[in-house]
């Protein structure tokens, strides 16, 4: 576990912490990363207005690494 804490502490931050995943009305798998928890919320309503469904949404770890 200490070995993860050190990856993170040298990873750099993620300008789109927000991940949505959904479904389209062919049953497409599609996904999109947003910047804020807000913009997360309006677009999962528009895909739902568009017959899509939601399968999850997540916020991903504040901070991303290169694993060499």
């Amino acid at each position: 576990m200490n070995e993860l804490k050190k990856l993170n502490e040298g990873g750099t931050p993620s300008e789109r912490p927000f991940l949505l995943i959904y479904t389209n009305k062919d049953n497409v798998v599609n996904y999109e990363w947003l910047k804020t928890k807000e913009e997360l919320l309006r677009v999962m309503e528009e895909v739902k207005g568009y017959g899509c469904q939601v399968l999850d949404s997540t916020l991903i770890a504040s901070c991303r690494v290169e694993f060499p």
